[in-house]
């Protein structure tokens, strides 16, 4: 398998998406993340652009870029937490263990359509963990929460767009 080293950074990428392929691209499109458990993760380009693959993540569920704009969607949403999910579980969407307004739920409803009271499959630990080392949450126990200087950056841009 060829590892892309580079992936062109585009105007209309989000800053979340900006960031985590700047810093991919800095690590020649291939990185080690950790975990919140403290193992380790591969993560790479995926070849088409469309985001990321991971170790631990099968490849017919590959991480799409729309993905950590969700997950960031949503824990903006949450004033800036959000609880991460248990979609590993096997718990119902909707449920105290997936939330809707969790990341794993909110991805899963959202990108995957999966509806209240249906089952969901989510990499959200990888997620949440790329969105650490991307400097734009933090992954907490059972939470994610915005980096203030990710959010910032964010407040920076929105100023100037008006």
């Amino acid at each position: 398998m060829t590892t892309i080293t580079n992936v062109a950074i585009k105007d209309t990428d989000s800053l979340v998406i900006k960031k985590i392929k700047g810093k991919l691209n800095d690590s020649r499109g291939k990185v080690t993340v950790t975990l919140y458990s403290g193992d380790s993760c591969d993560i790479w380009f995926d070849e088409g652009d469309k985001g990321i693959v991971s170790s631990k993540i099968s490849t017919e569920n590959q991480l799409g870029w729309g993905a950590f704009d969700a997950a960031v969607e949503v824990v903006m949403d949450n004033d800036g937490k959000a609880k991460k999910g248990n979609a590993q579980s096997g718990a119902k969407l909707g449920s105290a263990k997936l939330m809707i307004n969790s990341v794993e739920g909110y991805i899963a409803h959202k990108l995957q359509g999966v509806e209240e009271g249906e089952t969901a499959s989510g990499p959200g630990f990888v997620i949440c963990a790329i969105l650490d080392w991307a400097e734009i949450c933090s992954n907490e126990k059972r939470y994610i929460t915005i980096k203030p200087m990710f959010l910032s950056e964010l407040n920076e841009i929105e100023d100037i767009q008006g």
